[in-house]
């Protein structure tokens, strides 16, 4: 093991880890690595409470706005805007190529550099479909769709409902390959990892917050394939959300209704005020009518069951408020900041 994660797999259980962030938003940079087909159980949220100011935070940063990503040497790249990112992982030149570890895609962990700049970044190209795939126990499924190109899907949907979490994502060619490419997250591990070295969160209660977010929006796309290996943590307890290559299914019923008990406050709003109009045109490039409309009757039915969780415990039992706050050691390792509060 390496850097900060070093520190923190002898750290007891409630240790505070402190993040590595540039100023004005979390700073670590976003990837995606596939993983083993092993199922984290959905958390569930009960009872969390409101967000707090950290005593030693600075402003809170929006939660979508002001996100800044590293090069392989951790130092902060220079995009004014994700525009900017985007076209650079479509266009930069590919320096170097490896395989990454885990997953059952063989994602490939590639090295870019334009004018330069150089990061890391994933490129996927699996694209397989069949009518009806047989999985553990027997279990069929109409319409079996595993496709790069629902990783940028799931990145542009993010960003309309106001998620940041899902790493920046666009389609490009490789080697006379067609696929899909997303910024590299530096310095990060999955929570595979987090589990075998029994880490803790520093903040149960704001780690739930964000498992209870992600719990939501897989709902929403029908991903079929969350687990340990795509749940990413970087060393600010920042969760993020990777390899959505078999989600955005053609059923039109939530998987599991039972871990959606809460919901962020503004994410539902923002469930609730999705153009519809606008949101298919933003994803015509990705998905088809069908996944288009199975994803709106999804909306529908998780609304759904949001409101009637609203009717049965009142509105404060189930929505709630998750701010990120941005610790004022902005700029210091995790080795520099562990055990200190945020």
């Amino acid at each position: 093991m390496k850097g900060p994660w070093r520190v923190l797999a002898i750290l007891a259980a409630g240790v505070v880890v402190a993040a590595t962030l540039a100023a004005q938003a979390p700073a670590p940079a976003a990837t995606a690595t596939s993983a083993a087909a092993e199922t984290t159980p959905a958390a569930t949220a009960p009872s969390l409470a409101p967000a707090t100011t950290p005593a030693n935070s600075s402003a809170p940063v929006p939660y979508a706005l002001g996100r800044h990503w590293t090069d392989p040497q951790g130092k902060p790249l220079p995009f004014g805007s994700e525009a900017e990112l985007l076209d650079f992982l479509r266009t930069a030149k590919v320096l170097s190529v490896s395989r990454l570890g885990g997953g059952i895609n063989f994602p490939k962990k590639v090295l870019l550099e334009k004018d330069g700049i150089q990061a890391n970044a994933v490129f996927r190209d699996v694209n397989e479909e069949k009518n009806t795939p047989t999985f553990g126990g027997g279990r069929n499924e109409l319409f079996f769709k595993d496709s790069y190109i629902f990783e940028p899907a799931a990145y542009e949907l993010g960003m309309m409902l106001g998620l940041d979490n899902v790493p920046p994502a666009t389609l490009r060619k490789y080697d006379r390959t067609n696929g899909s490419i997303q910024i590299f997250i530096e310095n990060a591990i999955n929570e595979r990892k987090e589990v075998e070295e029994h880490l803790k969160p520093p903040d149960d209660q704001e780690w739930k917050k964000q498992v209870q977010m992600m719990n939501v929006f897989d709902a929403l796309i029908c991903n079929v394939d969350r687990n340990r290996g795509n749940i990413i943590i970087t060393p600010d307890w920042r969760l993020w959300m990777i390899d959505h290559s078999r989600a955005f299914r053609r059923n039109t019923d939530l998987q599991s209704q039972s871990p959606i008990n809460q919901c962020e406050r503004s994410l539902y709003t923002k469930l609730k005020a999705l153009d519809e109009k606008e949101a298919r045109k933003r994803l015509k490039d990705y998905l088809t009518t069908f996944e288009l409309d199975a994803l709106f009757t999804r909306r529908k039915l998780l609304l759904e069951r949001i409101d009637k969780l609203i009717a049965e415990k009142g509105e404060n039992q189930v929505l709630y408020d998750f701010v990120w706050f941005a610790p004022k050691n902005v700029g210091k390792s995790a080795e520099e900041t562990a055990g200190k509060p945020q």
